[in-house]
C-alpha cells in the first residue's frame, strides 16, 4: 500500500517539476528523497506506539510535500498537498474518518507551533517530530559541504564556517516532544559537536592539545 502510494507521489513531483521545486540551488536534492526519508523516520517513531493511529501518520508522510508542483512552488504547499492527498484516498476507498485524519495532517505539518501546544493529536507530533529529523545531524553536515562544493571559491575553512552557522546553529536546541525524538536529536547534536571538534583540531592542530 505505501508503496504504491509513494510512487503515485513520486511519478507526480517528476511530471510537474517538483523534485526541483525551490531547491535549484541545491541540486543534489530530491523532494521524494525527502519524503521516503521522513516516511522511514515515522515508522522508527510509530513502532511500539500502541495508542495511536500509525497507518494514519505513514500515509501523511508520504504525502506531506506532494504539494510542491512547479505552478504553486513554497507557497501554500501544505494545502495543495491536502488537494492530492484527498483525492488519492477518496479514489482508493480508503474511510472517510481516516482520509479526514490524514488530511487533517497533512495540512498542519508546517504548523510547527502546534508541537508545544497540550490538545495537539500525537499523531500530528511524530509526523513533524519524523519532518525535523531529516536533513539533520550527519546529512546536515553532508548537505553543507556539497552546498560549499557549489560556490566559486571554496575552502577548508569557510566550509567548516557553514556548518557553524548552519548544522550546529539549527541543532543546537532541541525541538522534540517525544522522549524516543528527543534521545534522537540528542546522539545528532552528539555527533556534529564531535564532527567540528575534530575538523577544528585538524584544521590547525595544537602540540600536546587533545582532541
Amino acid at each position: 500500500m505505501y508503496r504504491q502510494m509513494f510512487q503515485y507521489v513520486k511519478e507526480l513531483l517528476e511530471s510537474n517539476h517538483g523534485e526541483e521545486t525551490n531547491i535549484r540551488k541545491y541540486p543534489f536534492r530530491k523532494r521524494s528523497e525527502h519524503i521516503k526519508r521522513v516516511f522511514s523516520w515515522a515508522e522508527v517513531l510509530v513502532y511500539d506506539e500502541p495508542d495511536i493511529n500509525g497507518e494514519a501518520v505513514l500515509t501523511a508522510a508520504i504525502f506531506h510535500d506532494a504539494g510542491y508542483t512547479a505552478p504553486c512552488y513554497d507557497i501554500n504547499h501544505a494545502e495543495n498537498s491536502v488537494v492530492i492527498c484527498e483525492k488519492y484516498l477518496k479514489e482508493h476507498g480508503f474511510e472517510p474518518g481516516f482520509t479526514d485524519f490524514v488530511v487533517y495532517l497533512v495540512k498542519n505539518h508546517s504548523n510547527k507551533e502546534l508541537m508545544r501546544e497540550k490538545d495537539t493529536p500525537k499523531e500530528l507530533i511524530l509526523l513533524m517530530e519524523a519532518d525535523l529529523l531529516d536533513e539533520t545531524g550527519a546529512l546536515s553536515i553532508v548537505w553543507d559541504c556539497m552546498s560549499e562544493g557549489n560556490e566559486g571559491t571554496q575552502s577548508y575553512e569557510k566550509t567548516y564556517n557553514r556548518i557553524i552557522d548552519y548544522t550546529y546553529r539549527t541543532m543546537k536546541s532541541n525541538p522534540m516532544v517525544t522522549p524516543k525524538a528527543r534521545a534522537i536529536w540528542e546522539r545528532k547534536q552528539e555527533l556534529v559537536e564531535d564532527f567540528l571538534r575534530h575538523l577544528k583540531y585538524d584544521l590547525a592542530p595544537v602540540k600536546g592539545e587533545r582532541i
